[in-house]
């Protein structure tokens, strides 16, 4: 199981960079967690798009989806030009399902998830979605294969509701929106301690910060965290792989 990352920061992209994305490679599949400002053209460094077999949108804030639509563009023309074989599969967080007004396009196919739902594939590879603390309906993911586990919890605040979903993950993505003391519960976010306490108490056995601030020095975000959690701690940069 192999974890790019593609987007990085929250709301806005850095010049030439990408809010969230995270391209897993895991057996066949090719499976982009969340796809938002820039992230369609910066996953190009790495895959054609043609090569994408899921998408995983865990809710509906620009920074997460603001690249859906080209996406869906390039897969219908990918159909069109035979470079593309089945529809992409788009798993879209609903908790209600009209709630989602996604363009039906030759060469994507939607299917609704909510915190109650689980897709397994042939091969064994299990995604199963919980619900975070966060404005809005949002969704985190937990990615089980061949004994590995990877959680990705999108957006959230520090709830330790969110435990048994996080448990015990190989490697753990969490946002790091804002700096230790600064809080960040009143935006719908974690800081930098909080990320690293919720990998603590999940007992994670790496962490991995991302949904970076656009203020301060973030490098700081990372020795916030550790006076929180003892394991390995990773900072988001774009194109980091993550082996697991």
């Amino acid at each position: 199981m192999k974890i790019r990352v593609i987007g990085r920061w929250g709301a806005f992209p850095k010049a030439g960079e990408a809010t969230s994305g995270y391209l897993l490679e895991v057996g066949n599949h090719k499976i982009l967690l969340d796809c938002g400002s820039g992230v369609l053209s910066a996953l190009q460094k790495f895959i054609e798009l043609k090569e994408l077999t899921s998408v995983f949108l865990s809710h509906r804030h620009y920074d997460h989806m603001a690249d859906l639509g080209c996406l869906q563009y390039a897969c219908l023309i990918d159909m069109d030009l035979q470079r593309r074989d089945t529809p992409l599969r788009l798993l879209t967080a609903e908790e209600i399902e009209e709630e989602w007004s996604i363009p039906v396009m030759k060469g994507t196919h939607e299917t609704g998830v909510n915190e109650s739902a689980a897709v397994t594939f042939e091969d064994g590879l299990k995604l199963t979605f919980f619900r975070t603390n966060h404005d809005g309906y949002c969704l985190g993911v937990r990615v089980e294969f061949e004994g590995k586990v990877l959680v990705y919890t999108a957006d959230t605040r520090y709830d330790e509701q969110l435990v048994p979903f996080l448990k015990d993950a190989d490697l753990l993505i969490t946002e790091s929106s804002f700096y230790a003391g600064f809080n960040a519960s009143q935006y719908g976010h974690m800081n930098s301690h909080e990320a690293g306490k919720l990998a603590s108490v999940a007992a994670a056995k790496k962490l991995l910060l991302s949904h970076l601030p656009h203020f301060g020095d973030t490098l700081l975000l990372k020795e916030e965290a550790a006076v929180m959690f003892n394991g390995e701690i990773l900072l988001a940069n774009f194109g980091m792989q993550v082996v697991i």
